[in-house]
């Protein structure tokens, strides 16, 4: 009897894990990712002017919200489209988005893997990562985005890249890659899970 108590207790406590998680995975999908992409965009103090970079825009969460904030700028969003992590992800969703929000003067979208970036050397004055990086496979392959992300900035460029994990991989590379103000902020529970923000800037030519 004990036994049959015991497990009937273990199967509430789990079954009640699962409410919160749940829970928490919703109050995030409706109202904390806002929250959380404002915190991000704001990081960058943008003029308004910029182009900026978002790799893995996905349905276009921040890109969209980047391009309200650059009236005289543009925001240019990279993306595979995996259709595991989002449904109906597609560069055509992604645009839709963007014109339904006014902004679609300003926002382009492209195919493409983060590892290996289509863009020119000093193309953006700032990059944004949002639950994108950790996406890809293995540590070296992490850092060949990062390294890829810092090719594509000009000098001065900023970055910030919000995750669930791998925070002190991106740190590092970003040092490896000779940026500087590299800073590593707590953890914000407006996301589940909870994610952590690596910012940086690259040198300008007189640093």
């Amino acid at each position: 009897m004990s036994g049959d108590l015991g497990l009937a207790y273990t199967l509430q406590i789990f079954g009640f894990s699962l409410v919160i998680a749940a829970s928490l995975a919703f109050a995030s999908s409706r109202f904390g990712k806002l929250r959380a992409r404002d915190r991000i965009l704001a990081r960058l103090k943008l003029r308004g002017d910029e182009t900026v970079l978002d790799v893995g825009c996905g349905h276009g969460l921040l890109l969209i919200a980047a391009a309200k904030l650059l009236p005289r700028g543009r925001a240019v969003g990279i993306d595979l489209w995996s259709q595991w992590e989002q449904a109906d992800n597609s560069r055509e969703a992604t645009l839709r988005n963007a014109a339904l929000e006014g902004v679609e003067d300003r926002v382009s979208v492209h195919d493409g893997d983060m590892c290996k970036l289509p863009f020119g050397d000093r193309s953006f004055d700032a990059a944004l990562a949002h639950f994108a990086i950790h996406n890809v496979h293995g540590r070296g392959r992490r850092r060949e985005a990062i390294r890829e992300i810092v090719r594509t900035l000009k000098q001065g460029g900023q970055v910030a890249i919000s995750d669930i994990f791998s925070l002190n991989l991106y740190a590092d590379e970003l040092r490896k890659s000779d940026m500087i103000d590299v800073e590593i902020s707590g953890r914000s529970f407006w996301t589940f899970p909870p994610a952590r923000t690596v910012t940086a800037k690259k040198r300008s030519q007189s640093a």
